[in-house]
């Protein structure tokens, strides 16, 4: 398996945005309590209810996590820092302090982002998402011919996965 970045809204400002300026109210809870109620069971908690915040410095920071054998763990933080938290995962203080706490060098991260090295990977990554047409998250690609998106609950995530390779055979 491998993870693919995807920004969701490369256009939000630094700062971030307000959940209920860009969505209903209405499609704010409902989205929350499904999220909320499916997460339960892992541990997951969903109560970010008003940020929305550019991904861009964060998906940046997961290629030099990754470069550094810690991708997983650094992706968990940043789940757990947006969607528990509330944070703005654009903010290189909140980056550095994911970055420290999982046992990542911060300075060497932001100096790795300053410097670029990265912007021809998540550029690959959009052309890619482009390429599959996704255009939300959660989205699976298997065997680069299947392609499964949004959010299930377990045993339909698990059926489909099943009935796919099946289908395969």
């Amino acid at each position: 398996m491998e993870w693919i970045p995807f920004e969701l809204d490369p256009n939000a400002p630094e700062e971030g945005m307000d959940l209920y300026e860009v969505y209903p109210k209405e499609y704010i809870h409902s989205s929350l309590d499904m999220l909320s109620k499916m997460g339960k069971k892992f541990g997951i908690r969903f109560n970010n209810k008003n940020g929305k915040f550019n991904t861009r410095l964060a998906h940046l920071a997961g290629f030099y996590a990754l470069e550094e054998g810690k991708y997983d763990e650094y992706a968990w933080a940043v789940f757990k820092a947006y969607f528990e938290q509330g944070l703005n995962v654009y903010n290189r203080e909140v980056l550095s302090k994911i970055a420290k706490n999982i046992g990542l060098d911060p300075d060497q991260m932001l100096e790795s982002i300053d410097s670029e090295k990265y912007n021809e990977k998540l550029e690959k990554a959009k052309r890619l998402a482009h390429e599959y047409g996704i255009q939300s998250v959660p989205t699976f690609i298997i065997n680069h011919n299947y392609k499964m998106s949004g959010v299930r609950d377990y045993d339909s995530f698990k059926k489909t996965i099943l009935d796919t390779f099946n289908r395969l055979d």
